[in-house]
């Protein structure tokens, strides 16, 4: 039995039977406060259009990153130390035990994905970035929008059609294929952190993100 399954069989959650799961705000360790200072950031933050992503997958997305593992995990501005502050605290490492297993977990890669009027993530799979990812938790934020359903992926057809509500987290198997479905009004606002049980170099080389440098954002989009 490898190291992660023993990790997986001491977890309280089954994360390859539960491989989709909600957690709603009174089911997370964020306080009120903890959520203000993470939308400030996401607010203060810059965007990207990203229209393809490391795994040459399509996207139409505006992502802001606080940590990426192209060779390792490295924080790449500013607010990326506030972040993991926050995202990484001892009460979120052991809310994630739940279904990792362990509270030793890193920060392999962090992003804020904003998806506005006719955005959308393409279906992939998140292991095809790095075969070290383990959970992706994804925390919503309240922005009132219509569309931007995630879907989980089974040979090509929705097995999972979610909306998340606000202040909640959902949590994904990096196994399991994925996507959401276009924004057709508003904006939907995302913070998501990729947990692993490796410290370790990324084992793969990631394709370079395709952007799309004459689409500007604008809060108003």
């Amino acid at each position: 039995m490898t190291r992660t399954e023993t990790q997986i069989n001491q977890a309280e959650i089954d994360i390859e039977a539960e491989q989709t799961m909600m957690f709603d705000s009174d089911e997370l360790p964020l306080d009120e406060h903890e959520w203000n200072q993470l939308a400030q950031i996401l607010a203060d933050s810059e965007y990207q259009h990203i229209i393809g992503g490391d795994a040459n997958e399509s996207h139409s997305v505006w992502v802001s990153r606080y940590y990426n593992d192209v060779v390792s995990p490295t924080a790449l501005d500013e607010h990326s130390e506030a972040v993991k502050a926050i995202v990484m605290s001892d009460k979120m490492r052991q809310f994630y035990s739940r279904f990792t297993g362990t509270e030793e977990l890193c920060l392999r890669r962090c992003q804020a994905n904003r998806l506005c009027e006719g955005d959308y993530i393409g279906e992939h799979c998140d292991q095809d970035s790095s075969p070290d990812y383990f959970a992706t938790v994804v925390f919503h934020f309240d922005s009132p929008y219509e569309g931007g359903f995630f879907e989980t992926v089974k040979q090509g057809s929705p097995s999972m059609h979610i909306r998340p509500r606000a202040h909640s987290a959902l949590v994904n198997n990096c196994r399991v294929p994925h996507r959401v479905t276009p924004v057709t009004n508003g904006q939907r606002l995302t913070l998501a952190c990729f947990l692993s049980l490796s410290f370790a170099p990324n084992m793969t080389t990631p394709a370079e993100f395709r952007t799309d440098s004459a689409r500007r954002f604008s809060s108003k989009t």
